[in-house]
């Protein structure tokens, strides 16, 4: 029992909290054991939860104190006053388990339809990139036509919802125009990013 105790304290002191405010995050994938395969039934790991962050759909393996149980698409604050956080690491989509690709568009789906208004102000606030390139043409199925239509729409009055926006310009389903950008630009390096950031470094 004393062995085991200063196995649990060796681990809590190697695991000291060193991330900055992440703010809100998802749970996309859940480790009750931690991720390692060598493992002894007596014993307790830390488990590992692997997350994205609704701003700006970030990922990170979160290392948990022992016994927390979380499940998927489960909300985390990720900041330093979370005790329930050890470590915080950044990891790339090109990382992420089978499982949690196959969860991610639904959670994608999720915090665009939660953070709706977050979208709608893109609607009304999109801007041109370069003389032949506007935002708005970043969109998925959004060529010239469709957008001079969504600009001509918000001339008159700002969108307020999606419900709105479809209403008046006949564009149907705006959760998955955002949401396949938004894979989009997880999946590959595209030249802009409108909703992540790419990775520069690992912290």
């Amino acid at each position: 029992m004393k062995k085991r105790d200063q196995r649990q304290k060796r681990r809590k002191r190697k695991l000291k909290p060193r991330f900055v405010e992440r703010g809100e995050s998802i749970v996309i994938d859940f480790y009750p054991q931690g991720k390692s395969l060598s493992r002894r039934p007596s014993e307790d790991y830390n488990p590992q939860a692997v997350v994205v962050t609704v701003d700006s759909f970030q990922f990170f393996d979160i290392f948990l104190i022992v016994g927390l149980k979380l499940s998927i698409k489960d909300s985390l604050l990720l900041n330093t006053k979370n005790r329930n956080i050890l470590r915080v690491n950044q990891i790339r989509y090109s990382q992420l388990s089978n499982s949690a690709l196959e969860v991610l568009p639904s959670i994608i789906n999720q915090i665009v339809n939660t953070f709706e208004t977050r979208y709608v102000s893109f609607l009304n606030q999109a801007h041109p990139l370069t003389t032949q390139m506007h935002q708005l043409q970043l969109l998925p199925g959004i060529g010239q036509k469709r957008m001079w239509a969504i600009i001509e729409a918000r001339k008159k009055a700002p969108f307020t919802s999606f419900t709105d926006f479809t209403r008046r310009t006949g564009i149907s389903e705006p959760t998955s125009l955002f949401s396949s950008r938004i894979l989009t630009e997880l999946e590959s390096s595209p030249k802009y990013f409108l909703f992540t950031k790419k990775i520069q470094s690992y912290d």
